[in-house]
């Protein structure tokens, strides 16, 4: 969410309502989907009927049932940011040698082409330009957009803040990332923005690729402790609005996760690796210990289904 001139600030907007949702257990109630509780439903890199976080995927997703999408943001050499999640290119875009989007500039993206189901396509990926140009066109819907790079200084970071702000006038977004670091250098462009973060769970590593080294940590890992003292932490270190986006798993090992945060005014949202009925059943027992739904899930497939099977 941008900082813009007081006449017009939308996303202070978001952020306040955000903030008095978050008391009443749900987020963004202007916009969240009834149906479902309160929680927002955000579609995992757009909709399934196309290429993951493909420009077909996305505005699907912006055009479905979903409260929003969420998605991951990369930079090129040339330090243009680009929509992709992976570590390395070759699973869902291929380029010409499986590399890094270090490796590549804005000509080799453009070069590019996604691949759906290992098939390569004649779409070409995304630039966060495109996402924007896009999510523009749907100011009631929000772009949960992940920061996936570890970055040498807070350059990059807040120039990406500022082509947001430039781009999406409606305000409508927010960014995630799993390095605190990329959060403090939004927030200090950005005072008002909601952020998020990403807290991994080692035990969940083979989802990152399944090999010696990813099972080794996954059977060594032990659940993050999200207790009051850690979000406390987090609020510090961060600056409000903030909130944690979590899986399932995680969920489960902290069982006082949603009523410590809704005390504290922060938003939780929730995900999984092991697809929506693995998400659904940590969303309702969450429910039973504490009362609370989360303030947003990110699901795989139809929010209504989703929203049915938490309801039932």
């Amino acid at each position: 969410m941008a900082t813009i001139p007081k006449s017009k600030r939308p996303s202070s907007r978001v952020a306040r309502r955000l903030m008095a949702a978050v008391l009443l257990g749900s987020m963004l109630p202007a916009i969240a989907n009834a149906a479902c509780l309160g929680m927002q439903v955000q579609a995992h890199r757009g909709s399934a009927t196309a290429a993951e976080n493909s420009l077909s995927a996305l505005r699907a997703g912006y055009q479905g049932g979903w409260d929003g999408i969420e998605t991951d943001m990369q930079q090129l050499a040339d330090g243009v940011w680009v929509v992709h999640h992976d570590a390395i290119t070759g699973r869902v875009v291929q380029t010409a040698a499986n590399l890094s989007t270090h490796q590549l500039n804005s000509a080799d993206w453009r070069a590019a082409r996604m691949k759906n189901n290992g098939q390569s396509g004649n779409e070409r990926p995304p630039f966060v330009s495109d996402l924007l140009t896009l999510a523009d066109s749907f100011p009631g819907k929000t772009l949960n957009a992940e920061i996936k790079d570890a970055l040498p200084n807070c350059g990059p970071v807040q120039a990406l803040v500022a082509q947001f702000r430039r781009d999406m006038q409606h305000g409508n977004w927010f960014m995630t990332s799993g390095l605190p670091a990329n959060l403090r250098c939004a927030r200090a462009v950005d005072r008002d923005a909601y952020l998020g973060l990403i807290v991994f769970d080692g035990r969940n590593a083979e989802a990152l690729g399944s090999n010696r080294v990813t099972r080794m940590i996954a059977a060594k890992a032990r659940a993050p402790k999200l207790d009051q003292a850690w979000l406390l932490r987090l609020q510090k270190d961060i600056g409000m609005p903030v909130g944690v986006h979590v899986d399932g798993r995680t969920l489960d090992a902290n069982p006082m996760l949603l009523s410590d945060a809704g005390m504290m005014k922060m938003a939780v949202f929730v995900y999984s690796v092991d697809g929506d009925a693995s998400l659904v059943a940590a969303v309702r027992r969450a429910h039973q210990h504490s009362g609370r739904w989360p303030s947003g899930v990110v699901v795989d497939g139809n929010a209504d289904q989703f929203c049915r099977d938490v309801a039932r």
